[in-house]
């Protein structure tokens, strides 16, 4: 499809131009996704009277040309010229890049004094060691034999001296080449600090494309360019959150918004006005079709069983969360679709490197705190906390939400989305005092309860709850029996106590028991299930 644009604006494009202008871009502004970005870059220009082709530089392959706009100001735009190949080099103009390259050249040229300075060092040793040699080769001269003793006196006071003077430079030499080696291994320490300096700073990405803006001008003037379009790059931010549960009379729940944004575009951002929106533009925009069913009829499905338990497959529960106002850092807009938070400050993100973490504030909500049991899966109860959304805000979805009890940290877990105005429930942690077993009674272990033919199986089960705690805790108590939409099999249960909640959140088979358990109180519930069914037949 890129390419398909970059012919048809070629071919489209005139041929005749007064001339070619560079123009430098910058991104200004960017509107962050949870999985895209928009961008605004501006250029300024300055032109003659005349037609002349604006080249936008700096603008990363990872911009999407269908969904790229152009508005102009300071002339007519005629045309645009798209090109993803056979593009030029983006520019060079950070000044941090500039810096980090000139204190790599100012070290390079240290090591070659330095290199040079032990070949001077080098040579003198040499040079003594000649000298030496020479020194050792006058004194075994033949030609000292008919010398008399005066001479041969002066001629080895001579060696002597010479050959100390020698030796002393040779000595000082071999120091000096050692303090040079140990200099030269500073130096390419320091050489390749710079070079991961100089890495760290220049993450750019080196592709770029190729836009040309064709304009005509009555008379000179100055003009801008604003380029808006989508990022295809891994560019998005997603919410974190700090849920701080509170205790005491009044119970209070906090959560703590940040917002985790990073970019990898391919250039780097600097001081630019950011937004940060729920809205999802990769995602669907449009109703599902609905297309016409067929039913039939044939032997009924078999329902599963989870092995695990001995029970019958359970629908999975997500629990959601809440939010309230924006920190005054934040202008918050809910007038479009979505959510769009726009931060005070400039902002600066490096591309592909930098996870940038943001405060989006703090919320509050009254809460009430309860504890509820699954004896089928736990074996003691958690701490929930149930409030309700008032905040006027959707609160999104986040990886990692960490839960503290009066600032104590106790662990971290996904969060789930909750709309504005909705109840939700956040665990904090087991309540290790409150204890839970559940036995299920069988032949095998003491054969009290089960009975077993071919066509009839009775189940019986025994919970027990113990609260080892100094406090009393409203509990919720949830189990299940099993449902069937079969007619030919028959499902009947006992429960005692009653359960307070038959189908809890309609869910079928699902049973819950409203508590109050004392400091140190133990209560019991029993529940027992038959299933019946036709001679000759199988229970899945």
């Amino acid at each position: 499809m890129r390419n398909c644009l970059s012919l048809l604006a070629l071919l489209s494009a005139s041929a005749a131009w007064a001339d070619t202008i560079p123009v430098s871009s910058k991104v200004t502004e960017v509107t962050m996704y949870p999985e895209s970005a928009a961008i605004t870059r501006t250029a300024e220009f300055q032109i003659p009277a005349g037609k002349h082709r604006l080249v936008l530089q700096g603008v990363p392959d990872t911009a999407i040309l269908e969904l790229l706009r152009i508005d102009l100001t300071g002339a007519r735009q005629i045309g645009t010229v798209f090109r993803n190949e056979y593009t030029p080099p983006r520019e060079f103009n950070d000044p941090r890049v500039q810096e980090a390259e000139a204190r790599i050249d100012e070290i390079e040229q240290r090591i070659q004094a330095v290199k040079d300075d032990a070949t001077r060092a080098g040579l003198k040793g040499a040079a003594a060691e000649v000298s030496i040699g020479f020194l050792q080769q006058l004194g075994e001269n033949e030609g000292l034999a008919d010398a008399t003793p005066d001479i041969l006196r002066d001629i080895a006071r001579m060696i002597s001296q010479e050959a100390e003077t020698a030796g002393q430079t040779a000595l000082d030499a071999e120091i000096e080449a050692r303090r040079i080696e140990r200099q030269l291994q500073e130096l390419e320490d320091e050489l390749e600090l710079a070079k991961q300096a100089l890495e760290a700073i220049d993450l750019e990405s080196e592709e770029r494309l190729y836009i040309a803006v064709e304009v005509e001008a009555e008379e000179a003037s100055d003009g801008t360019i604003v380029l808006n379009y989508l990022d295809g790059a891994d560019s998005f931010w997603i919410p974190v959150y700090d849920l701080k549960l509170e205790t005491g009379e009044n119970p209070q729940l906090k959560i703590e918004r940040g917002a985790f944004v990073q970019q990898d575009t391919g250039e780097n951002w600097s001081d630019i006005t950011l937004h940060l929106s729920t809205v999802s533009p990769i995602g669907q925009v449009e109703p599902s079709s609905l297309h016409t069913r067929y039913r039939g009829i044939s032997e009924p499905e078999p329902v599963a069983l989870d092995s695990r338990a001995g029970g019958y497959n359970e629908p999975v529960v997500e629990y959601p969360v809440i939010i309230e106002e924006a920190a005054p850092m934040w202008n918050v807009g809910t007038d479009g679709p979505g959510v769009t938070y726009s931060y005070g400050e400039p902002v600066s993100i490096t591309s592909g490197a930098d996870m940038l973490r943001l405060e989006l504030g703090v919320l509050t909500e009254a809460g009430k705190i309860m504890a509820r049991a699954v004896p089928m899966r736990d074996e003691t109860a958690y701490r929930v906390v149930h409030f309700t959304n008032s905040s006027g805000e959707d609160l999104l979805e986040a990886e990692y939400a960490s839960r503290y009890i009066d600032g104590v940290f106790i662990g971290i877990a996904e969060f789930s989305s909750l709309a504005a105005g909705e109840e939700g429930e956040i665990g904090f942690g087991p309540i290790e005092g409150l204890q839970i077993r559940r036995d299920t009674l069988d032949q095998s272990e003491g054969g009290r309860g089960l009975i077993s033919r071919s066509n009839q199986q009775v189940q019986k089960v025994e919970i027990e709850i113990e609260n080892l705690t100094g406090e009393t805790w409203p509990l919720q108590l949830r189990d299940r029996v099993p449902y069937t939409e079969q007619e030919d099999l028959q499902i009947t249960w006992t429960a005692t106590p009653q359960p307070s909640e038959e189908n809890l959140d309609k869910r079928r088979g699902i049973l819950a028991w409203e508590l109050e358990m004392a400091p140190g109180e133990r209560r019991q519930i029993e529940l027992e299930t038959t299933l019946s069914w036709p001679e000759g037949m199988e229970l899945h």
